[in-house]
């Protein structure tokens, strides 16, 4: 049976192929056919915490994730299940910071550049943060993006996961 999803998402665990600590979106802003808005807090369990801060490369993850989520919003108002879908690698990586400190909120920005019908996709991302505490905000980058990549991922048929 097909879901009617209105945004602000803030049950996002059912829209993707992942289960307790490993989701790491909070709610999903927006989305479209080809692009999807979410956040996500850096709290202090965070599960790719090192060393007390998200390092920006775990960034990567959390993009992915948007994708993943964007994927599960369309089966889920298809009224089919979520499927699996794999990382495969990145190109055009940039990143602007080389950590994030716990207690900033993300912006995860993930736009369809290219997919298939064989399930492979090319995502253009970027991560910016929002809000941050006070006292590491001069640490962030001013203008707030984080990481910017194009992501290739692959998420086959047959690769159901709910």
């Amino acid at each position: 049976m097909p879901d009617i999803l209105s945004c602000p998402i803030t049950q996002v665990a059912p829209l993707l192929p992942h289960s307790g600590h490993m989701v790491l979106l909070d709610r999903i802003t927006a989305f479209g056919e080809d692009y999807l808005y979410a956040e996500a807090r850096v709290g202090e369990k965070h599960l790719l915490l090192h060393n007390g801060v998200l390092p920006v490369l775990a960034g990567m993850e959390i993009m992915a994730q948007g994708i993943a989520a964007l994927a599960g919003c369309h089966a889920r108002q298809a009224g089919e299940p979520v499927r699996l879908g794999f990382l495969l690698g990145t190109r055009n990586l940039n990143l602007f910071a080389d950590s994030v400190p716990t207690g900033t909120l993300l912006a995860v920005k993930v736009r369809a550049s290219t997919q298939d019908a064989t399930g492979f996709g090319v995502f253009d991302c970027e991560l910016r943060w929002l809000d941050a505490p006070e006292t590491v905000r001069a640490s962030l980058p001013s203008d707030g993006l984080l990481v910017q990549a194009a992501l290739n991922v692959f998420s086959p048929k047959e690769g159901r996961a709910v």
